[in-house]
């Protein structure tokens, strides 16, 4: 597989650094390389039309790219949610949203452990930048992060804002069968390089239908591509 990455930030370079351990990467393409470091796997990106998937953490608008991966017939991973970009119909497949939030905390309902069924209610929660909230509903993630607060977002996602370097995403769900809690925390860039690094690998595979979709629409298989990049997922059950 030959995937071309647009980056510019951390995020980019981790998930470049996790791609570049794979074995079914080939040739690591870089469009906007720092160095003019070149390798066997890795180096320039060039011709654009020879890679299998376009990844992008921003760094170039998501206007341009989708207009450079249409004509050029490849499929295109965004890290931002990028919500100008309409959903629906396209001539190449676009996975958006591949980062922590969106995508990551979705995936976690795909965890064998989850064991979801018809009769479970699930909550969603997870870290982004910014101040510590003082109150709000209390969510337990997997330490570093701990015990911190979160407000609601949407039906039952909750969002906690952390100022330092550590963040994850859990989720609850609770039923007949009693309760499960999943949970991932890490480094928070890291974390967000293992969910776009994960959303290319499935993308260069073609397991995204020719649309622009969220990237957590394929959250079973994400799930399965994290846990073979090692993510590390606690797991705690009730008694019941």
């Amino acid at each position: 597989m030959r995937i071309a990455l647009d980056s510019s930030t951390e995020v980019g370079a981790r998930a470049g650094r996790v791609l570049f351990a794979e074995d079914s990467v080939d040739y690591l393409g870089l469009v906007q390389p720092s160095s003019q470091h070149r390798s066997r796997r890795t180096g320039p990106a060039g011709d654009l039309a020879t890679y299998d998937v376009i990844v992008s953490d921003g760094a170039t608008s998501a206007t341009d790219l989708v207009a450079r991966a249409s004509v050029l017939g490849i499929p295109l991973v965004l890290w931002l949610d990028e919500p100008t970009l309409h959903r629906g119909p396209s001539t190449i497949a676009v996975a958006v949203g591949a980062n922590v939030g969106s995508t990551l905390s979705r995936a976690l309902v795909h965890h064998p452990s989850s064991s979801v069924s018809a009769d479970d209610v699930v909550t969603v929660a997870w870290t982004e930048p910014g101040s510590p909230l003082h109150h709000g509903t209390a969510v337990a993630f997997p330490d570093p992060v701990g015990v911190v607060w979160a407000t609601k977002r949407g039906a039952r996602d909750l969002v906690a804002h952390t100022d330092d370097e550590w963040g994850g995403a859990v989720i609850s769900v609770d039923g007949p069968g009693g309760e499960r809690i999943i949970g991932v925390a890490d480094h928070a860039a890291h974390l967000e390089a293992l969910t776009l690094a994960s959303a290319a690998l499935i993308a260069g595979e073609g397991s995204y239908e020719p649309r622009i979709q969220e990237a957590a629409t394929q959250s079973q298989l994400l799930m399965t591509k994290l846990m073979e990049l090692e993510l590390e997922i606690a797991v705690w059950r009730s008694s019941l």
